[in-house]
């Protein structure tokens, strides 16, 4: 089924806020074991492609052939390609909401710590709306 897709990221520095907000199209497919949905966003000059697949407690997140897997029971690691190399993260999820309305998904609410390789920590609360 074809969605609209609202993306509201805020990353939480010690000494600072940065937050941004997109909008696409989307595209939610439900399962008997989960659901998955897939979107691209447009953010700067390139188009990442997201692939979601929802469980009860667990979000995998499929970017652009890197995988990010939230997890209340566990910690998991990640590597982060950005045109510079590939850094090293650990994701500590500290909440997973997800928001139904007549069984479909309409809001996913993630609220992670990341540390990075060189030991850098931030938080990160992503709000992801669908209509």
């Amino acid at each position: 089924m074809q969605v609209n897709v609202e993306i509201t990221s805020k990353q939480i520095f010690i000494d600072h806020e940065e937050g941004e907000s997109h909008k696409c199209l989307g595209e939610i497919t439900y399962h008997n074991n989960g659901t998955v949905l897939e979107f691209t966003e447009k953010y700067e000059e390139q188009e990442l492609e997201f692939k979601m697949t929802i469980l009860e407690e667990k979000v995998i997140t499929d970017r652009n052939g890197q995988r990010m897997i939230f997890d209340l029971q566990n910690k998991n690691q990640s590597v982060l390609t950005t045109p510079y190399g590939e850094i090293e993260l650990v994701i500590t999820t500290k909440k997973i909401q997800i928001s139904k309305f007549d069984n479909e998904i309409k809001q996913i609410y993630l609220e992670y710590e990341i540390e990075l390789e060189n030991s850098e920590k931030y938080n990160n609360i992503v709000e992801i709306s669908i209509s």
